[in-house]
């Protein structure tokens, strides 16, 4: 039993490890779309962004749950097969 729960646990770490990726990505492209509307006049004078630290933290909370849904099912599936066999097909 102890080897699907491993094989599980590599593959939620992964997930939330490319969920938390994803999420520094998406600040740093909502930072320069930010920066590109601003160079509009007349947008950039109407859309003045509000940075708090809430904004930022719902942000990876999305981030890292859509991480986790999304391995959720190659995890379920790898606690099916043998240790190797799971991570030789990954």
């Amino acid at each position: 039993m102890d080897g699907p729960l491993r094989v599980l646990g590599l593959i939620f770490h992964e997930a939330l490890l490319l969920g938390l990726v994803g999420g520094v990505m998406g600040v740093f492209i909502a930072f320069g779309l930010i920066a590109l509307l601003n160079l509009i006049p007349m947008i950039g004078e109407a859309a003045q962004p509000i940075w708090t630290i809430g904004i930022f933290a719902r942000a990876f909370t999305v981030a890292l749950r859509i991480g986790l849904i999304g391995g959720l099912y190659p995890a379920l599936r790898a606690t099916r097969l043998e240790p190797v066999e799971a991570l030789r097909y990954e």
